[in-house]
């Protein structure tokens, strides 16, 4: 039988898969093309950060951040894009080393790398890592929502060891959704 699937071709064999009882394929996506969203946490503001293209596999993607939803700011003597409102800033931190762009099944941990934001107040001097914002997503129907979790980005200042990606849950903590400034990221199909 299992010979028999891989001739068949991988559409079928997905679907025969998807058959097995305990088996699912959880994060593969539905559509290519996903707007990626930035909400509050009562989802009352909504802020377009990106577009984010999937290859026709739905493994491998692309980001394209939405550059008119950022304004231009040099902090701590480095430049940054930020979102702001009147009372919070958030900065997007690219990713600084490797990112193989990547999705896998149950492992969303690249997507989630390219999400990175540092939070501060417009009126504050500097920037600073340690007011890190990761995102961890999960995959609920053909979205994905994620929520932020604070996390201490100075980690990032010197590249992993090897290529595995060096934030890890039991350094986050999980954000206080009611209290940050757009907690909820979402990704819907285009």
């Amino acid at each position: 039988m299992q010979s028999l699937l891989i001739l068949i071709g991988p559409t079928l064999t997905r679907l025969a898969l998807l058959a097995l009882p305990g088996f699912v394929i959880a994060a593969e996506p539905a559509a290519s093309s996903y707007q990626v969203y930035l909400e509050s946490a009562d989802r009352s503001q909504s802020r377009n950060i990106a577009r984010i293209d999937f290859t026709a596999d739905g493994m491998a993607y692309s980001v394209f951040m939405n550059e008119t939803g950022f304004g231009d700011y040099f902090l701590s003597m480095r430049p940054f894009r930020c979102m702001t409102d009147q009372a919070n800033m958030l900065c997007h931190l690219p990713y600084p080393y490797t990112l193989e762009r990547r999705i896998r099944r149950n492992d969303l941990t690249a997507l989630e790398h390219e999400f990175l934001f540092i939070r501060r107040k417009p009126t504050d001097y500097g920037i600073d890592p340690w007011n890190g914002l990761y995102y961890r997503i999960e995959k609920k129907g053909d979205e994905y929502h994620g929520l932020a979790h604070e996390v201490d980005l100075n980690i990032l200042a010197a590249p992993p060891d090897d290529d595995s990606l060096p934030l890890l849950e039991a350094e986050m903590e999980a954000g206080k959704v009611d209290k940050l400034w757009l907690p909820r990221l979402v990704i819907r199909p285009q």
